[in-house]
């Protein structure tokens, strides 16, 4: 699940991705001169094709490029540039958020336009998704681009009100808004393989053998005493950041953490996965996982009795997930915003993980995954004779890693923690 930044009076936003040739040979033109050339799910813009899938399953073209919000005239425009690594999947729907759910019901009173390479999409053919969050409600179109190329493009997502919309808590006036913007999508970077070679601080690396890119942070202190073995932490990131890059990986909160702290106690390695949604439970993400995780052990100083599973948001999921895979592996697990399954569930084998001791975090105010879902599963493991806490941050919504990372009593508790 994504990570959503909530604002009074937000309109998010959809685009128009043109390829390099046509971005320098087509000129902008509106789309009543193209509609000709309407896209629909399955054709190709150049490489580029176009597919019909839940867009809050993949990273969202918002999370890279930021516009001008101001609408104080009318019609708005808002122009941009901004890069993109190449991702598997991203979603480029039109997007909308609305204070109150009742707001629904007027969805129909905005027009909404979609143009890549200048060509309009028949966004009613893509269909749309809606999610309620924190006292509101998003609506997104399911457009998605698959097998992106490198290069620079040309984005222009445009909608217009046909009448005085109040969501109850703003009200929205008549007029047309644009949002454009020229997207360079970058190739994937390539880093070396870890050595045995230390050092300290936090670096990007790729595993040849398990096929995963991954955040790698040793202490300042790591390899002064040849003797010392370190405990580790296993870092699952949240739905935003799949196949999104190392470098934006870093932006995640237990690795921003460490960009600048070269006293942390533990060896953190923070894996970047790709894939659909809930990819932390499937079957070949997790091989590669603990591919990754024999490979660092047999490189350098790591205790294996103390070695811990935490995640946020989906990351959160892949830490119940997995370690009711691998119950005998970790020390101990912090999952934060954490889920099995969707629909939400109490699995049959939950007491497997009774020996393993858990330290669940959660936002009081998250509705997109309500608190009761993770307290259920503490419940139930507590009933098992489990070792199980939860943390509700009342405050909070879904962005609850802020405070729980920030906490050093969850370290202070992982480093208690031994098999």
């Amino acid at each position: 699940m994504k990570k959503f930044v909530y604002l009074a009076f937000i309109v998010l936003f959809a685009f128009i991705l043109s390829s390099c040739a046509k971005a320098t040979s087509l000129p902008f033109e509106p789309t009543s001169q193209r509609v000709e050339e309407m896209i629909n799910p399955g054709d190709k813009i150049g490489d580029i094709t176009l597919a019909k899938d839940n867009s809050f399953s993949y990273p969202m073209i918002w999370d890279f490029c930021e516009f001008d919000w101001e609408t104080n005239t009318k019609p708005h425009t808002s122009t941009t540039d901004c890069n993109i690594p190449l991702l598997s999947n991203l979603a480029v729907g039109p997007t909308w958020y609305a204070e109150k759910s009742k707001f629904a019901s007027n969805w129909e009173a905005i027009s909404w336009e979609l143009n890549i390479d200048g060509y309009q999409v028949a966004l009613e053919d893509f269909g749309w998704d809606e999610i309620d969050a924190s006292g509101g409600t998003w609506r997104i179109w399911n457009v998605i681009l698959q097998e992106l190329s490198y290069g620079t493009h040309t984005i222009r997502m445009s909608w217009s009100f046909d009448t005085v919309l109040n969501d109850g808590v703003n009200i929205y006036q008549p007029g047309n808004y644009n949002f454009i913007t020229n997207v360079t999508f970058t190739e994937k970077a390539t880093y070396p393989a870890p050595s045995s070679t230390a050092i300290s601080g936090q670096h990007n690396y790729t595993s040849q053998k398990a096929q995963l890119n991954f955040l790698l942070y040793l202490p300042g202190e790591y390899g002064k005493d040849p003797q010392s073995k370190w405990p580790l932490i296993v870092y699952l990131h949240s739905a935003n950041m799949r196949g999104a890059g190392l470098d934006l990986l870093r932006d995640e909160p237990l690795p921003r953490k460490l960009e600048t702290q070269r006293d942390f106690p533990f060896i953190v390695v923070s894996p970047q996965g790709d894939g659909g949604y809930e990819f932390w439970s499937k079957d070949d993400m997790i091989e590669s996982l603990f591919i990754l995780l024999d490979d660092l052990q047999n490189i350098y100083s790591v205790d294996p009795k103390r070695i811990y599973l935490t995640g946020v948001d989906m990351g959160g999921n892949g830490v119940w997930e997995i370690g009711l895979r691998r119950p005998d592996y970790f020390a101990a697990l912090a999952p934060v915003g954490g889920y099995i399954a969707h629909p939400f569930e109490v699995p049959e084998n939950i007491c497997a993980l009774k020996d393993v001791p858990v330290l669940a975090f959660h936002g009081g105010k998250d509705t997109m995954v309500p608190a009761s879902v993770e307290q259920e599963l503490v419940d139930a493991l507590a009933a098992c004779g489990g070792d199980a806490k939860l943390t509700i941050h009342p405050n909070y919504g879904h962005d609850i890693e802020m405070p729980a990372y920030a906490e050093p009593g969850l370290y202070d508790w992982l480093l208690t923690q031994s098999k």
